[in-house]
Parts: C-alpha cells; structure tokens; sequence
C-alpha cells in the first residue's frame, strides 16, 4: 500500500473539470474546430455519394454527362479536403498549447502540495515514494496529456460527429452502426472495474523499484562495507519481479480488451455496406445514401483505432494523475494560532506518548517545560528517543497522547508557516541546493546583506569559505557545480539557522560532521549569538551538556533525570555515570 494518499475517481474527474474550467475559451475552441474538421471531412463522402447516384442514373440511360460535374466537383473536394487539414492542424495546435499549460498547472499545484506536506509524512513515505511521483508520474501525466489525450479526445469528437452525420444521410443505416455499441459497453464496463486496482499496482511496484534503487545509490558505502552487495541485489530483484508482474497482469487485461475494441471498430462498415446493399437493391435507399454512409464509417475507422490505440495511455495518466493530486498532508497545518516570544514556557510537553508504530511508543507520558531562554541538552542511550523527543519539541510529530504547547499555544492550532518561523530542527542531515552559496544561506533570511551572511559563516567557523570560493558568496555550490566538504555543508546550514533567527533551536547532532574542537568552538559561537533564544541539544558530547542550563536524561521513552549538571553530578544517577565513562 502507498505510504501517501491516492485519489479517489471521482476526485481526479472533478480536478480534470477544474482544470479545464480555467482554460473554458480555448478549449470551446478546440471543439469547435474539431466539429468544423469532421464536418469539411465529410463532405467529401456527401460529394462522392452525389457522384455515384449521377453516374448510375447516367448509366441507367437518364440525361445529363456527370462527367462534366466532374469540374467542379473534384476542385470542391480537393478544397474541402485543404479544408480538414487546416481545422485539423489548428485544433491540434491549439490542444497541444492547452494540454502543456494543464501539464504546467498539474506540475505546480503538486509541488506546492508536496512542500506543504507535514515533514513526519514524508519521512513517513521515503525517497523512493516522493522520487516517483516527482518523476515517473509526472512524466506518464505529461505524455498522457500531451500526446495521448489529444489523440483520444478529437477521435472521440470526430467519430461522434461522422455517426451523427451518418443518421442525418440515413437513419436506419445509422441505426446499423449502433450494432458496435453493446460489446463496447460491456467490454469496457469489464476492463475499468478491474483496470483501477491493476494499474494502481504497476505504479506502486514502480515506486518500490525506484525506492529499492535510490536506496542502494544513496547507501552504497555502507553496502560495500557490510559485504551486502547480494542482499540489495536480491531485493532489487525482488522489486523487479513484483513489477513484472503487475505489469504482466496489465498486458493480460489489454489482450483481452483491444481485439473486441478492433472488431468493434470494423463492424459498423460491415453492417452499414450489408444493410445499405440490400436496401439499395430493394429501392428503398439511394446509392448517393448507401455511398455516403459506407465511405462516412471507412473514415471513421482511423480515429477508432486511434481512440484504442490511446486508451492505455489515457488509463496510465489519470492512474499517474490520482496518485499526483493524491499527495495532501494528512494533517493539513491550517491553524491561526501565534506563538508567543515572551511566554515563560516556550515549549510545554504534557503527559506525551508517541510511538511510529502505535503498538510499539518510543516516548512514554513525559512531561517537560522548556523555559525562554535556556539551554537544554537531551542525553541518553542511543535509542532511548532523544531524536523522537526533539522532533516532538520542534512540532514535526504531533502526539499520539498528551498535548505539546510552542510559544503558550497547542501545536496542533499553530500554522505550518508561523510553526517553522518560531523553531527549526537542524539535523546531521543537510541539502545543499544547486545554487549559489549566497542564495544557500538566504534560504531562512531573504533580505539579509550580504555581510550579514558572512558573519553568520564566521559564527560557525567557516569566515573564511567566500574567499576560497572563486567568486565568493557568488559561486554556486552543490551538484556538478563546486562541490563542498561535508563539513562545510554542515557550516552552511547552521549558518542558516543563525540567519533565520527562530526563538527555538533544537539541534540532533548538528556538528557531527566537524572535529570535537570545532564543534565545540561552533557550539560557543552559537552561544554568544543566540544569546537570548532557547536551545535544545542532543548531546554526544557530553561537555554540551556540562556547559548547558538543564540537563534531560533519557532512558526508555521517558526522562529519568532533569537538573544542572551539578545537580545531576550530585545526585549519582545515570548521568553521573555517563560522565564518569565519558571521563574514562
């Protein structure tokens, strides 16, 4: 099952009806001249149909040369003819510019929606999820869209017009054509009860193969240090078949579907060029309405085929398109609440339980009051939920049970916007973006000068990196472009949070990359500059927590000690012998 929502049919159709209500002129547009297409298109069986009437009465001995209507009838084909190819060159024109601007809105609104996402969701989902849709889903939407829409919408249009006309020039042939109707509707009745959940499982089985590859990229160091070359192979494998399968699954319902569709598209001429015969030779129809009717359906036939041609492509799009307006936050951030800078208690914990999987917590009913102003420092073995507990503190997790209080209002009510403007979670885990260093740094602080950016560096002990750099705060950083250290990367971004000036900071091994003397020079010069601001550090190094206000022992899920380091010193509990260990 998909780690983000998909949406549901009837949602993707109303979100196609939004879309194409933003662009209602153009589109009108594009029908009418897909109308006016197929119309110049069939007067050339009406002309040919009046032919074969004049040259068989002529043939019957009746007066008149239909040889000299030639003159004037040929030209008028040939113009009707020019005619369909240019009505046909604009409409397709014209859907071509509608379908990209659709491509472009669906493109936008999705990673608006993206960012928007709760950041506990997406690492809820994974890489490999998000890479996806970002990727495989956008790229099946946009050749939906662009290529295979197009082609089904105006086949659709112009076979409705030709069997209308049809009806016009006979009825009762008309009626003849419906004989293709039942076995469509009953065929593609069957197909699209079982073609949701089918293609759903192609897409999925795609996002496990990328996921299981973005993995191995993203940790091949340690795959070649733990000898698990073979493991990821296997479960790459393992991904592979699961997506031959799906896939295998899709082909089988495709082989049953398209030989009914192809018969389908055929029968009209048959049943049209049978009946039409018969009452022809009869009297009771012209062989102008038996022509016109017979040669109206062997032009149907090409944009028939196209319609089936289309349909898979049609089917993977608005399949790509649920999953991509799917992508919502579970918990949409739409509260009004402000925190407040001046409460006593900044961050309030109230009997909080949270657990990723609700069976297993990894906090148990901690309370904790976070003062304005102090520094705080998390320690504990790993994996007693110090992060758990961070991530709680800076409102990326909401509880399971208790309430969290940021800035004396309930975290649940607090915008997602206000909520990271009040406390960032800086982590060992940093982006660099493809960008200049300056337009880096400015990420938390727009409109800071570019001396401002420089100190914020010299704060975290890389002053000197503009000028190592060959055009200073100018260069760009990141992907092909200069590559920096790890270290740096680390200086890059708490030299952001120094910018973005939250009044809570709670930092999960931030300096991990730097030597313990340049972590602890930087967590000094964090010290002085945010003198003021609250700060939560979780503490490997236990001299952050020597030189911290408060300190919080964690063990088990839950905070078995709190107090100064003084106090915990003297009271002999785990901190005391953590220090003593740490001290040799």
């Amino acid at each position: 099952m998909s780690a983000l929502p998909i949406a549901s049919p009837a949602e993707t159709r109303a979100y196609l009806r939004l879309l194409i209500g933003r662009h209602r002129a153009r589109f009108v547009l594009i029908v009418a001249l897909v109308i006016a297409a197929a119309l110049a298109g069939m007067s050339t069986p009406y002309i040919v149909g009046g032919m074969t009437d004049a040259f068989a009465a002529w043939a019957r001995g009746g007066d008149g040369d239909p040889g000299a209507d030639l003159v004037w009838q040929i030209p008028l084909i040939l113009v009707s003819l020019l005619a369909q190819a240019v009505l046909t060159w604009a409409s397709y024109r014209n859907l071509a510019v509608l379908s990209e601007r659709i491509v472009a809105d669906v493109r936008e609104e999705f990673m608006e929606r993206t960012l928007a996402l709760p950041p506990a969701q997406v690492e809820a989902a994974g890489t490999g999820e998000l890479l996806s849709r970002t990727s495989l889903d956008i790229g099946q939407v946009q050749h939906s869209l662009v290529q295979a829409a197009p082609q089904f919408f105006t086949g659709f249009v112009t076979v409705a017009v030709y069997v209308a006309g049809a009806f016009w020039v006979s009825p009762v042939l008309g009626a003849a054509i419906l004989v293709a109707v039942p076995p469509i509707v009953i065929v593609m009745r069957w197909y699209f009860r079982r073609a949701f959940r089918i293609f759903h499982a192609v897409q999925a089985a795609r996002a496990d193969l990328t996921s299981a590859v973005a993995e191995t990229i993203d940790g091949v160091k340690t795959v070649e240090a733990l000898g698990w070359q073979r493991r990821r192979i296997a479960h790459t494998d393992k991904a592979i078949d699961k997506l031959l399968g799906a896939q295998m699954d899709s082909m089988r319902l495709r082989g049953r579907l398209f030989p009914v569709l192809d018969f389908s598209a055929f029968l009209p001429c048959l049943t049209t060029l049978l009946l039409g015969g018969i009452l022809t030779a009869n009297g009771q129809l012209t062989i102008a309405q038996t022509t016109t009717v017979v040669l109206i359906m062997q032009m149907a036939v090409a944009p028939s085929i196209e319609m089936i041609l289309s349909l898979e492509w049609v089917q993977n799009g608005s399949i790509s398109l649920a999953r991509l307006i799917g992508v919502r936050g579970e918990q949409a951030a739409a509260g009004t609440a402000e925190p407040q800078r001046d409460a006593d208690e900044i961050v309030e914990l109230k009997g909080v339980t949270f657990g990723y999987d609700p069976q297993k917590p990894v906090l148990k009913d901690v309370d904790l009051a976070l003062r304005r102003g102090e520094r705080l420092a998390l320690v504990g073995p790993t994996g007693a939920g110090k992060s758990t507990l961070a991530r709680i503190m800076a409102g990326i997790h909401r509880p399971d049970g208790g309430a969290v209080r940021i800035g004396g209002a309930e975290a649940d009510g607090i915008g997602e916007t206000a909520l990271r403007r009040f406390v960032i979670l800086a982590t060992q885990e940093y982006h660099l973006f493809n960008d200049t260093l300056a337009s880096n740094l400015r990420l938390g602080a727009p409109g800071a000068s570019d001396e401002q950016l420089r100190e914020a560096l010299a704060v975290v002990g890389a002053g000197s990196l503009p000028e190592r750099l060959a055009e200073g705060l100018d260069t760009k950083v990141g992907g092909r472009d200069h590559a920096l250290t790890p270290a740096e990367v680390q200086q890059v971004a708490l030299a952001r949070v120094i910018l973005a000036a939250p009044e809570v900071i709670v930092l999960d091994e931030a300096t991990s990359m730097l030597s313990p003397n340049a972590a602890s020079d930087i967590e000094q010069g964090l010290n002085r500059i945010l003198k003021g601001r609250t700060v939560v550090s979780i503490a490997h190094r236990l001299n952050t927590a020597h030189d911290a206000d408060r300190v919080a022992v964690v063990e088990r899920g839950r905070i078995t000690e709190l107090g100064s380091h003084d106090e915990l010193i003297a009271a002999g509990g785990s901190y005391a012998a953590l220090w003593r260990r740490w001290h040799g």
